[in-house]
């Protein structure tokens, strides 16, 4: 069953970002493996008030191939880069419906 990383924040650092997003993709397999679904830099608040204006949501063939992905030496590498160049942010795996 597909899986879903989604990650929402609000971006503080543009440099910072910028050099966390040079690696990101690959090292999420981005193409390779993982879907890139939505990336959108103005997202809007329906619900709640921590979320920031920035969503990305990545679609993996399973929870164990997203787990997999987001815990990989690769990604651990840069993760740390979107951490100190964001706020307000938070990560979820969600499964999809039996694709």
């Amino acid at each position: 069953m597909a899986a879903y990383i989604i990650v929402n924040y609000q971006v503080d650092n543009p440099e910072l970002y910028g050099e966390y997003m040079q690696g990101a993709a690959g090292a999420l397999g981005i193409g390779d493996g993982a879907e890139l679904v939505a990336f959108d830099t103005e997202s809007e608040v329906v619900e709640g008030d921590t979320a920031g204006h920035q969503t990305v949501v990545i679609k993996f063939d399973s929870k164990e191939k997203a787990r997999e992905v987001w815990e990989s030496e690769a990604y651990q590498a840069v993760v740390g880069k979107r951490h100190d160049a964001t706020s307000r942010h938070f990560a979820v795996l969600v499964n999809g419906f039996g694709d």
